[in-house]
C-alpha cells in the first residue's frame, strides 16, 4: 500500500473539543462518563440543605471535575433551578476575586426585570462594593473595566477614604469597611429573593480554583466566607483538595498545615467518583474526529478496540494519571495523521513503542538498533519474567508483534534465542493443560505470540514495520501536550 501524505482526511485537532451544556435537556448527551446518577444523587442535598454551606467537589487533576459541574448545571436548569458558574482559573488576572464574583451575580441580575425588588436591592449593595475591594480593584472598578459598579460621586469619596490615606485614624478606616461589609450583605441577601419561589438557595459553582495562584486561590476562599456566608447561598468549589493545600503551604511556609486551613472554609467534603482508565481511555477516543477516521478503515473498529486494550494495559502498568493518557492520545492522534486509511496502522508496534520512548528511553534506544532483544522490552513493559502470570490475547498479540518485528524474512538470522522462553513456556503449559481449563487457555494465547512473530506471510508483506514506526514515533515524541 502506497501511502499518501496529501490525505487531509486523518486530520485531528490538538486541543480536545469543548463539550455543548446550553441546553435544559436530561440526560445530557455530553455525560460521556455516566454521572448522572451521582448527579441526581446530590442534588437534593442542594435543594434541601440549610444554607449557608460550603461543599467541596474534590478529584484529582483530568477527573473531570469541569464537565461534571457544567452537567450539573444542565440538570439543574431542567429543574428549573437557578445557579451561577465561575472559572476561577479564567479570572485569576484580577486584582481582588470579589469582582469576578459581583460580575457573575451582575450576569444573573441583568436579565431580572428593571422594576423587581432584587434588582433594585442589588443596585444598592454594588455601591458598597468600593468600601470592600483592595486598592489596585478600586482603581480598575472606577475606570469600569469590568462595567459592573454603579459608583456615585458620595460612594468615591468612601472609596478613596478607605484606600487613599484621607481617614486619619485606622479604627476610622475599619468602621467604614466594616459598615460596607453589613450594607452589602444586607442588601444581597435582599436580592436573593429573586430567586424562584420554588426554590430555597441559590447554588453558586466556582471551578478550578486549584489552578489559580495560591494566593488568589486564598482570597478567593476568604471573600466566600466572609462576604458571601449568606442565608440561601450554596457555594460548590471543584478542587483538587490536596493540591491546593500544597499551595497554600508554599505561601505560608513548610511547616504550614495547607490541608487543615482549607477546612476553616469548608463544610462538606465530596469525593468525585474517579472514572477507571478503560472508561477515561475510551472516552477521550470517542470523539468524532478519531472515530470518523476508525469508520473510514477496513478494519477500524478492531483497530479502535484493539488500541484501547493496549492503551489501558500500559496505563495501568505504569500507573498513568488522566493528564500521562491525554499525552499520548495526543501523540497517538498525530500519528494517526500521517496514516491514509488504506495504509496499515500497525498499533501493536507504535503504542508500545510511544510508552516505551516515555518510560525507559535507552531500553527503547537499543531496541530501535537491535529489535532482538524484544524480550527485555516485552518484560519491561509488563512488569513480569516471561513464564510468569496471566497474558491476554490482545497483548499477546502486541507481544507477538514486538518480536516479529524483528525477524527479517530475507536473513537467515533465527528468532529461536528469542522464542525459546515462549516455547519453553507453552510446552510447560501443555503438560499441565489437563488439570486447569484456566492453563490450557493461557497456553493458547502464549502460543499466539509464537504464531505471529514466526508469521512469514504477514511479514514479508510489511517489511520495514520498526523503521516506519520509529520515524513516526521520533516526529512527535518530543511534543507535549498541555
Amino acid at each position: 500500500m502506497q501511502q499518501n501524505n496529501t490525505d487531509t482526511k486523518g486530520s485531528f485537532s490538538v486541543r480536545y473539543k469543548e463539550l455543548s451544556f446550553d441546553g435544559d435537556e436530561w440526560p445530557s448527551g455530553e455525560d460521556k462518563l455516566s454521572r448522572r446518577k451521582e448527579i441526581e444523587n446530590l442534588t437534593p442535598l442542594l435543594i434541601n440543605a440549610q444554607a449557608p454551606l460550603v461543599i467541596c467537589l474534590d478529584a484529582p487533576w483530568g477527573a473531570g471535575k469541569t464537565t461534571f459541574l457544567k452537567l450539573w448545571t444542565q440538570y439543574l436548569r431542567s429543574l428549573e433551578i437557578k445557579s451561577l458558574y465561575l472559572n476561577a482559573w479564567e479570572n485569576d488576572f484580577a486584582d481582588d476575586p470579589l469582582l469576578p464574583l459581583l460580575a457573575t451575580f451582575d450576569n444573573w441580575m441583568a436579565a431580572e426585570k428593571e422594576e423587581s425588588k432584587a434588582k433594585v436591592a442589588w443596585s444598592k449593595a454594588k455601591k458598597f462594593v468600593p468600601g470592600l475591594l483592595k486598592s489596585s480593584a478600586v482603581a480598575a472598578a472606577k475606570a469600569a473595566s469590568f462595567g459592573i459598579l454603579d459608583i456615585d460621586k458620595e460612594l468615591e469619596k468612601l472609596a478613596g477614604d478607605v484606600v487613599g490615606g484621607a481617614v486619619g485614624d485606622i479604627v476610622d478606616s475599619f468602621n467604614v469597611k466594616q459598615k460596607s461589609l453589613k450594607q452589602f450583605k444586607d442588601q444581597l441577601s435582599l436580592a436573593l429573593e429573586g430567586l424562584p419561589n420554588s426554590q430555597n438557595n441559590l447554588v453558586i459553582f466556582i471551578d478550578e480554583l486549584d489552578r489559580c495562584r495560591p494566593t488568589y486561590a486564598i482570597e478567593m476562599l476568604e471573600r466566600v466566607k466572609h462576604l458571601f456566608d449568606l442565608d440561601r447561598i450554596i457555594f460548590i468549589l471543584a478542587m483538587n483538595r490536596d493540591q491546593l493545600g500544597k499551595g497554600i503551604q508554599g505561601v505560608y511556609g513548610s511547616s504550614f498545615n495547607g490541608i487543615q486551613y482549607l477546612k476553616r472554609f469548608i463544610d462538606i467534603d465530596y469525593q468525585l467518583r474517579t472514572p477507571s482508565i478503560k472508561e477515561y481511555i475510551s472516552v477521550r477516543l470517542q470523539e468524532q474526529e478519531v472515530v470518523d477516521y476508525f469508520r473510514a478503515r477496513q478494519d477500524g473498529r478492531y483497530d479502535l478496540e484493539h488500541i484501547t486494550e493496549l492503551m489501558t494495559y500500559l496505563s495501568l502498568r505504569f500507573e498513568y494519571t488522566p493528564r500521562d493518557i491525554n499525552q499520548l492520545i495526543g501523540r497517538l492522534k498525530l500519528i494517526f495523521r500521517s496514516i491514509p486509511h488504506n495504509h496499515y496502522l500497525d498499533e501493536s508496534i507504535i503504542v508500545p513503542l510511544l510508552v516505551l520512548r516515555q518510560e525507559n528511553p535507552q531500553l527503547y534506544t537499543r531496541y530501535s538498533k537491535d529489535a532482538f532483544c524484544a524480550n527485555d522490552v516485552i518484560e519491561f513493559l509488563s512488569g513480569a519474567r516471561i513464564g510468569e502470570g496471566a497474558l491476554e490475547h490482545r497483548i499477546a498479540v502486541m507481544f507477538g508483534y514486538l518480536i516479529g518485528a524483528a525477524r527479517d524474512p530475507h536473513s537467515n538470522q533465527s528468532l529461536e534465542s528469542v522464542l525459546a522462553p515462549w516455547k519453553k513456556w507453552s510446552e510447560m503449559l501443555s503438560e499441565a493443560a489437563e488439570a486447569s481449563q484456566l492453563r490450557s487457555e493461557l497456553q493458547r494465547t502464549v502460543n499466539v505470540v509464537i504464531e505471529l512473530a514466526t508469521k512469514d506471510r504477514e511479514l514479508r508483506s510489511r517489511r520495514g514495520l520498526n523503521e516506519l514506526a520509529f520515524k513516526r514515533i521520533e516526529l512527535v515524541g518530543e511534543i507535549n501536550f498541555a
